[in-house]
């Protein structure tokens, strides 16, 4: 059976199994920000037809600046690129060859970068039982000669944030073995208070934290992100970077977003209310959810032998597209991954699942 690797792909989920899609389907697959994208992108569009007539800034110069100021770094511990999936890829080509620890569950991407680039890749892998989180003195012997270890948080697919004193120890071990931690923090918009690891960048120079522009401002299509790092890092990492990998819409439409304060906090408030009406209501009618503190959530039946497959396609048939986690380390596809969306679409998915109880 191939599933989709990725969320946002529903119709090769419903040929898959074996089904189709249903009118007026709604997408809770893709975890992006459920409200629409800013209506003043619209307005500038149409004036972004000049930069597609002319090479972009080669280095995305203006929104790096930009994004260090806020960041609070230098602009040259800022790298901008073609999204965080083609960061991933740079840090990836940067460390060829060397040992790799991934903490998993985790986006499987960092996997597929370091297998295209012969790293040998170890997995810790955190559980259900123990809320997700990472065991120190067990993570720290799986660090023992590496080079390189990707973390993910918030994490996707759980949704699980660490606080920053066990970023900070898991930064001081890493540190210790001389391992480059790698911090992707797409998700760190979506907290209710975010706290980000480029705090502890004064202190850790084996850091790199990653950055997406596409999930909190509904930008798949546009693709932009940034690492935050040591010059030396950066440095590294540019070396195997293509000159304009960042198109000239998506630099000029970045730095308008990185103004956009105000939308990103009423975004993160507005899926923060909702996930904390959904969760209870999933679990009084008989599932377990991970504890999320971002806009999206495992979701598991409660219960032994229960076939997630099954009610994933049930759902395709009452207009509800979901996650599979077949591929993500830990998970084996025993949970699904929902995302919170608007209250509207969100008791719809609740309708659709009491059904499914009540069959």
């Amino acid at each position: 059976m191939l599933l989709p690797n990725h969320g946002a792909n529903p119709q090769l989920l419903a040929k898959s199994l074996k089904t189709s899609l249903v009118e007026n389907s709604i997408d809770f697959s893709v975890n992006v920000n459920p409200y629409p994208a800013l209506s003043k992108m619209k307005e500038k569009w149409t004036s972004l037809y000049e930069e597609i007539l002319d090479y972009p800034h080669p280095s995305a110069g203006p929104f790096v600046q930009r994004a260090a100021e806020i960041e609070g770094v230098r602009a040259d511990q800022v790298l901008a690129g073609n999204g965080a999936a083609e960061l991933i890829f740079l840090i990836a080509q940067a460390y060829r060859g060397t040992d790799v620890l991934i903490t998993a569950p985790a986006f499987s991407e960092y996997e597929e970068a370091c297998a295209a680039n012969d790293c040998t890749v170890d997995i810790y892998v955190t559980s259900e039982g123990e809320g997700w989180q990472a065991n120190l003195d067990e993570l720290s012997e799986k660090l023992n000669g590496k080079q390189l270890c990707f973390l993910c948080n918030p994490n996707n697919p759980t949704g699980v944030a660490w606080d920053l004193d066990t970023l900070e120890s898991i930064a001081a071990l890493c540190d210790h073995h001389h391992v480059t931690l790698v911090v992707d923090e797409a998700f760190v918009h979506f907290l209710e208070q975010p706290v980000s690891t480029v705090r502890l960048m004064g202190k850790y120079s084996n850091l790199i934290v990653l950055r997406s522009m596409t999930k909190m401002f509904h930008l798949p299509g546009l693709r932009l992100g940034y690492a935050v790092s040591s010059k030396g890092q950066i440095d590294r990492l540019k070396k195997h970077q293509p000159p304009w990998s960042v198109n000239g819409p998506a630099q000029k439409l970045g730095l308008f977003c990185l103004e956009q304060e105000d939308f990103a906090a009423e975004a993160a408030m507005k899926t923060t209310d909702e996930r904390k009406r959904m969760l209870p209501i999933l679990h009084k009618i008989g599932f377990e959810t991970s504890p999320s503190a971002v806009n999206f959530y495992l979701l598991r039946e409660r219960g032994e032998g229960k076939d997630p497959l099954a009610l994933i396609k049930y759902l395709l048939s009452r207009g509800i597209i979901v996650r599979h986690t077949f591929n993500f380390r830990g998970l084996d596809g025993r949970y699904i991954r929902i995302a919170v969306r608007t209250p509207q679409e969100n008791d719809r998915l609740l309708a659709a699942l009491e059904g499914w109880n009540s069959r």
